[in-house]
């Protein structure tokens, strides 16, 4: 079973042969490894076609820039493996990461399959895990069932990368260009079409965490993409497993509450004041959902003190510093 690694590049020069030499490594041989150079500025697309020169499973794409929703878009439309799995240019994986995934399909005849990864923060020193190509607490579940786990941000979350999806699914489907939190609904779409996803408890991905990254960049306008696709989610829900819409009202206020701490205090009223809005709007739906994490849970009870308060008491209640499992 050939499997495509879909990699998109943009200014990754100190970070891309970790990631690449991770992907090489893999005790899984029938690959092939795409690099996608995104109109790269620096040194990242010659590290692509030194590989690529080094390695016949390697091909790489150089493009204009578009953004990682068009990287991984062309990472598609060229794949030619039965399945395929992204990896994000700064990050890296274990060398048993293809192997466990492609094994949880091949034991149970799943459509896709996901593994759980570690966050690792920028400058913090990392020990290589040996990792193990036994199956960890191996569980079935069907697109129903994962969805909810996914809403309930049980293990699952919604970024692309740490699964295995089964090609021939994903037909028409692609990432929405020049938008940020663009997993969202993909991720939501291939879980709904597949029959049987397998969940493992390997650790096998490591999700690396720049200081420069998009995820930790300082609020501005299209931070609120992730709004967008929370409320198409929601309405996705909706339309296609309607008993699980409360769920995805907790997650939709998980959303709200993830980009409202990130905006400064005197400015972006009017994105504020949305935001705030329907924190209040669904606040009790997540209190009263007895499935609800009780770290969503806290955050609703908080809002009833005022935006100002919820913030403060919030941040200083969390954790921080850890490297955390994916889910936590």
């Amino acid at each position: 079973m050939k499997i495509s690694v879909i990699v998109p590049v943009y200014n990754v020069e100190n970070y891309l042969t970790r990631c690449v030499d991770s992907i090489l490594s893999q005790t899984y041989k029938n690959i092939e490894i795409l690099l996608i150079d995104d109109g790269s500025t620096d040194a990242s697309g010659d590290i692509c076609n030194k590989y690529c020169r080094e390695d016949s499973r390697v091909s790489v794409v150089h493009q204009r820039n578009g953004g990682l929703a068009s990287a991984r878009n062309a990472g598609i439309d060229i794949s030619t493996g039965e399945y395929l799995t992204f990896i994000d240019s700064d990050d890296y994986v274990s060398s048993y990461y293809i192997e466990n995934l492609v094994n949880a399909i091949k034991r149970f005849n799943a459509d896709m399959s996901i593994s759980m990864f570690v966050n690792v923060v920028d400058g913090d020193e990392y020990k290589a895990l040996e990792g193990s190509n036994d199956l960890l607490n191996a569980q079935i579940e069907d697109s129903h069932m994962c969805l909810e786990d996914m809403l309930y941000q049980r293990g699952i979350e919604t970024s692309a990368p740490g699964k295995l999806y089964r090609k021939e699914l994903i037909k028409d489907l692609r990432f929405p260009s020049g938008k940020l939190y663009e997993d969202i609904m993909f991720t939501t779409k291939m879980i709904s079409r597949s029959h049987k996803i397998v969940r493992i408890e390997n650790v096998d991905y490591f999700y690396y965490q720049r200081n420069n990254s998009i995820q930790y960049q300082k609020f501005n306008e299209r931070k609120m993409d992730c709004i967008w696709h929370s409320r198409e989610l929601v309405s996705y829900i909706n339309n296609n497993a309607p008993d699980l819409l409360n769920a995805s009202y907790v997650r939709y206020f998980g959303g709200l509450c993830n980009i409202l701490f990130q905006i400064p205090e005197g400015s972006y009223d009017k994105e504020r004041e949305l935001i705030w809005n329907d924190i209040r709007k669904y606040r009790v739906r997540v209190l009263l959902d007895k499935k609800a994490r009780f770290k969503t849970k806290g955050a609703a009870l908080l809002s009833y003190f005022g935006m100002k308060p919820m913030k403060y008491i919030y941040f200083k209640t969390q954790t921080r510093g850890k490297v955390k499992v994916k889910g936590e």
